[in-house]
């Protein structure tokens, strides 16, 4: 089986191109179930803010099929070439690439928390649509355990540090202080919401106003420190915010320019920031718009300080990728084992050959255990 990710992320393209590939989960839905359909045995959609990335499991290798449905769909609804801003990885560096995305060192934040939920989340997706089989099955447990591993092993995540937090620092240094100053969230109760929420409160000096394209009071109980105002409201609030933040999954604008210049008519400095992909907020001009590409100068920051940590992190992950590998490389070979186990002429020769092969994969090599296979063929081959 040949493993392949096809990945488009931050790393390359910026939001503009990002967004052409924000599907939502109905549409992430029908995209496994046809390249399960018509292109791979086994796939997983991995789509954050960040990245979309596809990993799949087939036979051959099918990333120029793959590619050309990649094209013929995005490109011919968009009219525009994604092609160059997508990168390719196949087999080990593939398995490699999931591992290190699922412990946080391909985020913006290097180990950033929300990764490994995400994660969790695109394979019980790709569950749930029938599009796994045993290969994304393991491949998809042991890059989630190595994230754990990871996360209680280094310091990677005892300072946690993400993409909010990361923001919260840039309206600081654009505001100067954040004491006193008054902050929208749009789309508080979902993921990102909840985790800016958590950073402002923490602050302490921070007047919070909260909002949810679904005004369901339910949904409020943990925002009691705040404001809640209907969403149908957020544009009466804007003129008395100094910063707007909105996270939200809408495929369309949470701030429109025209109607958020109307509505703002005191003249100070305030930052909108725009962490959604696609983009929530349209940019005017009469106020300091950033996006999520905006994060990537102060996370740099952060990242050099985590340097030495990611190294340890990467010694953990390929123990995790080296027992992929063992693993696929055992389960490959399942008729070699039988073909030769049947030239043996009783019982105790068979017992002696198996804990020959499981004292092999024990070592937890994938070189050297595919040395070991390769010798069993040429011996009892010949």
């Amino acid at each position: 089986m040949r493993l392949i990710a096809v990945s488009l992320s931050h790393k390359k393209a910026p939001v503009y191109v990002r967004e052409l590939m924000a599907f939502t989960k109905k549409k992430q839905a029908e995209i496994l179930r046809f390249i399960k359909s018509n292109i791979a045995a086994e796939c997983v959609l991995v789509s954050t803010c960040n990245r979309c990335e596809f990993y799949l499991f087939s036979e051959n290798d099918v990333s120029g099929k793959f590619m050309e449905y990649l094209s013929s769909h995005i490109i011919a609804d968009s009219g525009f070439d994604i092609i160059p801003y997508i990168e390719i990885y196949k087999d080990i560096e593939a398995a490699r690439h999931l591992m290190h995305t699922a412990a946080g060192l391909q985020s913006m934040v290097i180990g950033e928390d929300q990764i490994l939920g995400q994660v969790r989340d695109a394979y019980s997706l790709a569950v749930e649509n029938e599009t796994t089989g045993i290969y994304c099955n393991t491949l998809f447990r042991l890059a989630v355990t190595g994230a754990k591993k990871v996360k209680t092993k280094t310091m990677l995540s005892k300072t946690p540090v993400s993409v909010a937090t990361i923001a919260i620092k840039l309206c600081e240094k654009v505001l100067g202080t954040l004491s006193g100053k008054n902050a929208l969230i749009i789309g508080a109760t979902g993921k990102m919401g909840k985790i800016i929420f958590k950073d402002l409160l923490s602050l302490g000096v921070v007047n919070l106003f909260v909002t949810t394209r679904t005004h369901d009071t339910v949904l409020f109980d943990d925002f009691k420190d705040a404001e809640i105002i209907d969403y149908s409201e957020r544009y009466a609030y804007l003129d008395k915010m100094d910063v707007i933040i909105s996270a939200t999954s809408s495929p369309h604008y949470t701030i429109e320019a025209v109607q958020a210049e109307k509505a703002i008519t005191t003249d100070k400095r305030r930052i909108f920031i725009d962490l959604a992909v696609p983009k929530d907020i349209e940019n005017s001009g009469r106020y300091i718009y950033k996006n999520i590409d905006n994060l990537q100068e102060l996370s740099k920051i952060n990242n050099d300080k985590k340097i030495e940590e990611a190294k340890k992190a990467e010694i953990i992950l390929e123990k995790y990728l080296n027992e992929f590998l063992v693993w696929q490389i055992f389960y490959e070979n399942r008729n070699l084992f039988e073909e030769i186990e049947n030239k043996f002429e009783n019982k105790d020769e068979i017992n002696m050959f198996r804990h020959k092969i499981y004292d092999a994969k024990a070592d937890m090599d994938y070189i050297s255990f595919g040395n070991f296979i390769e010798e069993l063929r040429r011996r009892y081959n010949d």
